[in-house]
């Protein structure tokens, strides 16, 4: 009996002890992670610039900081990244504007009196620069023409010309029929007495908004080979025009090509007559008509 009583006593501490045992478990707890846990993301640590798909909003855990460097072009800027210095507007891929030419398109940008269709000169902002070339010029003989200008003399101004039966005044009224067609004489003549190697110098004004030429002339047995010399303000340093021929009737400006000025206030003008072969009377007009 004792016996039966022992066994039936051992079965239920076992069986107590079994249920007890999922219920001390689940209480329990734990001090490890799952193995799957994933860990917060650190700044800088793989994580991808402000902007990018997936990067978290600033001021959020594992975002980079405002003005993070290394932005890439075509993304938006971060908050306090500043702009490139000196390149306002300027698009991602494309050169920026050249310095000194706001909007130029490189290669191709607008120079201060340079040609433009017809040979002309653009006006310089202000009028500050000299004016371009009016006429065909020879470079390389500048510096002679600089020289012999040292010892000029004061060309002799004749208001209306001179006296009727003058071979020289006749003979320049019709060379400028033909090479100065349609102008009318514009200011006073110059007549002068010049010996072979001299020069002298008179001043004329050219303007926008009228064509010119300026037409001389040295009647036969004179002086042969006369040149005209046109030299731009405001040092006079630099030709503007200038006759190419040799011969006794120089003209700046013959027709089809007269000279047209597009600089929009007058500009006085050094003109140099050189005799440079020969001696006589030599008569200088300048000649103009209204630009079209």
């Amino acid at each position: 009996m004792n016996e039966n009583r022992s066994v039936r006593t051992w079965l239920l501490v076992a069986l107590g002890g079994g249920a007890l045992l999922p219920m001390a478990v689940a209480c329990g707890g734990s001090n490890k992670q799952p193995a799957n846990t994933a860990g917060t993301a650190t700044v800088g640590y793989n994580s991808p610039p402000p902007g990018y798909p997936g990067a978290p909003p600033p001021g959020y855990p594992g975002a980079q900081p405002a003005g993070y460097p290394g932005a890439q072009p075509g993304y938006p800027a971060q908050p306090g990244y500043p702009a490139q210095p000196g390149y306002p507007g300027a698009q991602p891929g494309y050169p920026p504007p050249q310095p000194g030419y706001p909007g130029a398109q490189p290669g191709y940008p607008a120079q201060p009196g340079a040609p433009q269709a017809g040979g002309q000169p653009q006006p310089a902002p202000g009028g500050s620069a000299e004016p371009g070339p009016l006429a065909p010029t020879d470079p390389g003989s500048l510096q002679g023409i600089l020289q012999g200008l040292a010892g000029a003399l004061t060309g002799t101004v004749v208001p209306g010309g001179g006296a009727v039966g003058d071979l020289t005044e006749a003979g320049l009224k019709a060379y400028a029929l033909r090479v100065a067609p349609g102008m009318q004489p514009e200011g006073s003549e110059m007549k002068q007495q010049l010996t072979e190697g001299q020069h002298a110098v008179m001043m004329v004004t050219l303007q926008a908004g009228k064509c010119y030429a300026i037409v001389g002339y040295s009647a036969p047995g004179g002086v042969q080979d006369v040149d005209l010399n046109l030299l731009a303000p405001p040092l006079y340093m630099t030709l503007a025009g200038q006759d190419l021929s040799h011969n006794n009737s120089p003209v700046i400006g013959a027709s089809p090509h007269p000279m047209c000025p597009v600089v929009a206030f007058p500009l006085q003008y050094k003109l140099d007559v050189f005799a440079r072969k020969g001696s006589g009377t030599v008569a200088v007009q300048l000649y103009s008509k209204a630009s079209r």
